[in-house]
């Protein structure tokens, strides 16, 4: 990983923005500058106060980490690691850090994660300075991923990818949306995964329901029944990096204009992606691109029933939902490196709900796709 090109990336944005110190708690950006493996995901109780990193506008960082979570920081490139103490009150070792980094009064910009007293503390020790909310500061240097952030997003989407070549044939009557869901955790982690990207969900709609402004109506105790469409939004934390991943199924014989429903979303996924660097060169390009596809064969409404926003996916990367997203107001040029998910649905009320995810690479000014699974297979 080229931690250096994070840590110079985010110091010159400090510069850019006039900050002589950026702190963030245990969290995404944490990681994705210190390497430092913190369980952040499960919670932030299961964190402490002492898990920041202290980032000067020039010189290394320092990192202070909780005795208990002595083990984390294997994975961390950074050479000062200080950890605190039970019986130091951790404020002084904040003056400390402070004083050793030459911060003065200043700027300084605090992450979310990081804890109330902690963010106190911070504050008796700069007294005069102007704060600020640290978030968004690394979203265009995350946005952009190095190889062998590929590699791993790579191999989170293919460890996704098996988890549902074993569930296919598990898909049988009776079968609840609960015991789906923890299926395909249970799969995921057996094959390598440490966590979920988010709760998966394969969402059922039977056919023939009645009308709902709410397409998730189906119990989640209820058995599985031919005639339902089942939509799969599933995702898994491999080496730190998630997946995002969706495709659907329908249980039983579909309608023809069911399966053409299907087959015209699919269509449209991978003509967008044709035209990737063409037609397609920021963003905000994709919604009405797709929306267009549907419309000539149909389906536009459908898309515009569950799309009403026109936000239509999101970075990908340590985080499943990072920025930007694609969404109407984007425009953001596509750029090498960029690793997104584009998600499309189709939503015919009480009829059908199918949906589509791919997570899709920027490389060489085209659109790679990460995710493989069959676009053909849907009944079952």
């Amino acid at each position: 990983m080229d931690f250096k090109r994070r840590l110079t990336g985010l110091q010159a944005k400090m510069e850019e923005q006039g900050l002589d110190l950026v702190v963030y708690g245990g969290s995404p950006d944490l990681q994705y500058l210190t390497g430092a493996n913190l369980e952040w995901r499960r919670g932030r109780d299961l964190l402490h106060p002492q898990d920041n990193v202290f980032v000067p506008r020039q010189g290394e960082p320092i990192l202070t980490i909780n005795n208990e979570n002595h083990g984390q920081t294997q994975g961390t490139w950074i050479k000062d690691v200080r950890y605190a103490e039970t019986a130091q009150p951790y404020g002084d070792l904040i003056k400390k850090i402070i004083m050793d980094l030459g911060v003065k009064t200043g700027r300084i910009a605090i992450g979310d994660f990081c804890w109330g007293s902690t963010s106190l503390e911070i504050a008796k020790a700069c007294a005069g300075s102007r704060f600020r909310v640290g978030e968004g500061l690394l979203d265009q240097i995350r946005m952009i991923k190095e190889p062998e952030e590929v590699a791993k997003l790579k191999k989170s989407a293919e460890v996704t990818e098996s988890v549902m070549t074993l569930i296919y044939p598990r898909i049988v009557e009776g079968l609840t949306q609960k015991n789906l869901q923890i299926m395909m955790e249970m799969m995921g982690r057996g094959l390598g995964a440490t966590d979920t990207s988010f709760p998966p969900t394969g969402g059922y709609l039977k056919t023939g329901t009645i009308p709902s402004d709410d397409p998730f109506i189906y119990p989640k105790e209820a058995g599985l029944t031919k005639g339902t469409s089942i939509a799969f939004d599933f995702g898994l934390v491999v080496d730190g990096y998630c997946s995002d991943w969706g495709r659907s199924l329908y249980y039983g014989q579909p309608r023809s204009d069911i399966l053409q429903a299907y087959q015209a979303l699919q269509l449209a996924v991978v003509q967008a992606g044709d035209v990737v660097g063409s037609e397609i060169t920021h963003l905000c390009d994709f919604y009405p691109y797709i929306e267009k596809a549907l419309d000539k064969q149909g389906y536009g409404n459908f898309l515009r029933n569950r799309l009403k926003t026109g936000i239509i996916g999101h970075q990908i990367g340590v985080e499943v939902h990072e920025d930007p997203w694609l969404k109407p107001d984007a425009t953001q040029l596509l750029v090498e490196g960029m690793v997104f998910c584009l998600e499309p649905k189709l939503w015919s009320k009480g009829e059908y709900y199918l949906r589509v995810e791919d997570m899709i690479l920027i490389s060489n000014g085209k659109a790679e796709f990460l995710t493989t699974s069959s676009r053909d297979h849907f009944q079952v």
